[in-house]
C-alpha cells in the first residue's frame, strides 16, 4: 500500500490481505465463491475510545440500530471523548439510545481512560493475549468485545470470535452440517484457519449473509407463488 494511504478496509492491510488471498486461492469451500479479496469490503474503523465506545453500542442489537445511535452521539459530540461523556448524566446518555447499562459501560470506560488507569492507544504495542486481558478487565466488555475491537480496529490477522453466532452459523454451511455448532467445536474447529482466523470469519460472515439472501429469496418467491 502506497505510504500515506488511508486505510478504509481490512483487506488493506497486508496480514489481513495475505490470508483472505490464501483462503480465496488454497481453501476447497472458499475457492468455489470466485473471488477477491477486494471484494470483501469490512470497514477498518482503526483505534482509539471512541471505537470501544461503538463496540458497546453495538452489542447484541442490529447494525442498523447501532448506527442510528452512534450517529446521534456523533452530532451531539463532534469528537467522542471520555471529558465530555462525563459531563453528562446518565439519563442524558440514554437519551441517544442506549440502555441504563450500556451508558454505565461507556462510563466507566470513560472514567477509566480519563482517570489513566486505561490507555486504548497502548494497546497497539501488546501481543493479543495482553490486548484480550486489558479490554476483558473493563466492566461491559466480555470476549466478543475484545476481539471485534482487535478484528476492526487493530487488524490483527488470527482473531477466532467463537461466540459470535455469525461465524459459527458461518462454519456450520462450510461444514455442510445441519446442528448448530457450540462454542467448543467451534474453537476446534477453527484450528483449520490459523493463522488467518480473522480472514476465515470474514469469509464465514459472508457465507452466512449469501445464505440469509437465498432463504429470503426462496421466502418471497414462496410467497408470490401462494399469491397466484
Amino acid at each position: 500500500m502506497p505510504e500515506g494511504e488511508v486505510i478504509e478496509y481490512l483487506h488493506q492491510h497486508p496480514a489481513i490481505y495475505e490470508g483472505l488471498n490464501h483462503l480465496l486461492t488454497k481453501d476447497p469451500v472458499f475457492k468455489k465463491l470466485k473471488k477477491r479479496p477486494e471484494d470483501f469490503l469490512r470497514s477498518y474503523s482503526g483505534p482509539g475510545f471512541s471505537e470501544l465506545v461503538r463496540i458497546v453500542i453495538g452489542q447484541q442489537v442490529s447494525m442498523s440500530a447501532a448506527r442510528s445511535v452512534w450517529q446521534r452521539m456523533e452530532d451531539h459530540f463532534k469528537i467522542v471523548e471520555p471529558r465530555k461523556i462525563l459531563k453528562m448524566e446518565e439519563d442524558a446518555l440514554r437519551a441517544f439510545g442506549l440502555s441504563g447499562q450500556k451508558a454505565k459501560y461507556i462510563r466507566g470506560l470513560s472514567e477509566a481512560v480519563h482517570g489513566k488507569a486505561f490507555d486504548p492507544h497502548a494497546l497497539e504495542e501488546m501481543d493479543d493475549a495482553d490486548i484480550y486481558a486489558a479490554i476483558t478487565a473493563l466492566k461491559g466488555f466480555g470476549p466478543w468485545s475484545a476481539e471485534m475491537y482487535m478484528m476492526f480496529s487493530l487488524a490483527r490477522p488470527d482473531v477466532w470470535p467463537v461466540g459470535d453466532l455469525g461465524v459459527r452459523e458461518g462454519l456450520r454451511l462450510y461444514l455442510k452440517r445441519t446442528d448448530r455448532l457450540t462454542q467448543e467445536e467451534t474453537l476446534m474447529l477453527g484450528q483449520r484457519f490459523a493463522p488467518y482466523r480473522t480472514a476465515a470469519s470474514i469469509l464465514l460472515w459472508h457465507l452466512k449473509a449469501q445464505d440469509d439472501l437465498a432463504q429470503k429469496t426462496k421466502t418471497m418467491n414462496k410467497k408470490k407463488a401462494g399469491k397466484k
